[in-house]
């Protein structure tokens, strides 16, 4: 049996987070080639959960503000220790990092475009200071892209926006959607879950990403806010952690609504919580490409989703309802019309389109054969 090709993946943690989720769903498929996980600050939520699926972990643990030369020495010490043939950093300061590394001609290079770091949507929403720091930023990442051999994209619309930002051939860049395996949201039994979630006569809204601004989290409390006061019997769980927390308990508490919206926290039982929902929303104001949405879409769960371009790459009018993103009017009166829309055809049509472009084991075989693809050049 021929050896497997080592892959060294590089990432800044293994918080949950959709980037860290999808290397682990993955790499752990992978039948050509072995995974080698390192990453470069504190933070292993998902570590275990890697271990127990065969992936070899290297937790480095720097600080997150640890001057990048010394990580760059430490990294170096593995990189010729394993000797891979492929390094596939992930998320921008693993990026930056990877490239700084001296490894023979013969070791590809990839980076992972998983964000619209460089989008207008994003510049638009930042103060004059932030948007003037991740202008810098874009310089730096500008400067050093020419040291990457190939790209791998999360969307099409990111591939366009990093193309522009970046100055990089689009030729060099390669759409590979995030994946997720149908079968884990078909078929669910989620009774036990019920009694603590839904009272037989609620509706149930749900919504899950990490807790922070761009997300639109707050738009959905103050927009279902005002749906309550025409469905009493309404309820809204947030799925998920984050810096916001604090500012949405604020608004929920101010808003005297701490029995109607609900944060979950971090969970492992997405499925289960996806079984029980009436309708899944989506009010991001940017995103990767959203993975909480595919698995909508598995589930067959109704979609309110904002229409931003990476989440139209999954969803659209046929399969969701679209309301203008960061416009609470809007969503106030998409989630009355979903009251009174056909759901049985778009949720159908959106399982569908979720099967032909989302399967996990059709995106391992797309990784496999663009790292067979790169070596052979």
């Amino acid at each position: 049996m021929e050896e497997k090709k080592s892959v060294l993946f590089i990432i800044d943690t293994l918080e949950v987070g959709g980037a860290e989720r999808s290397i682990l769903e993955i790499a752990s498929r992978f039948s050509k080639y072995l995974p080698i996980v390192v990453t470069l600050f504190e933070g292993d939520a998902l570590k275990q959960d890697y271990i127990n699926r065969g992936i070899e972990v290297i937790s480095l643990d720097f600080k997150s503000n640890t001057d990048h030369q010394l990580i760059i020495n430490r990294l170096q010490g593995i990189l010729d220790d394993i000797d891979p043939k492929i390094i596939h950093a992930t998320l921008l300061r693993s990026c930056l990092i990877s490239r700084a590394l001296k490894r023979r001609e013969s070791v590809k290079l990839i980076n992972s475009l998983v964000n619209n770091t460089y989008g207008f949507q994003r510049y638009r929403t930042l103060s004059l200071v932030r948007a003037t720091k991740l202008f810098y930023t874009q310089l730096r990442d500008l400067m050093s892209v020419s040291k990457v051999d190939y790209f791998f994209s999360n969307s099409e619309t990111i591939k366009n926006t990093s193309a522009r930002a970046l100055r990089i051939d689009t030729s060099k860049i390669k759409v590979i959607y995030r994946g997720r395996d149908p079968e884990g949201f078909i078929n669910v039994d989620a009774d036990a879950l019920r009694k603590d979630l839904k009272k037989f006569d609620e509706t149930l809204y749900t919504c899950v990403g990490r807790l922070i601004e761009r997300k639109g989290q707050l738009d959905l409390v103050a927009a279902f806010a005002e749906h309550l006061e025409k469905h009493p019997n309404s309820k809204l769980v947030l799925v998920g952690e984050g810096p916001l927390r604090k500012d949405l308990e604020a608004k929920i508490t101010a808003l005297n609504l701490k029995e109607k919206i609900l944060l979950l926290g971090q969970r492992n039982d997405i499925p289960e919580i996806l079984s029980l929902t009436d309708y899944f929303i989506f009010p991001s104001y940017y995103e990767g490409l959203p993975g909480a949405l595919v698995e909508a879409m598995f589930s067959k769960t109704p979609i309110i989703a904002s229409g931003i371009p990476e989440n139209l790459e999954c969803v659209d009018q046929d399969t969701s309802i679209i309301f203008s993103p960061g416009n609470v009017k809007d969503l106030v009166e998409k989630l009355e019309l979903a009251l009174h829309s056909d759901w049985l055809r778009k949720t159908v049509k959106g399982f569908e389109k979720a099967i032909h472009n989302f399967s996990i084991n059709h995106i391992v075989k797309e990784y496999e054969l663009t790292y067979d693809m790169l070596l052979e050049k």
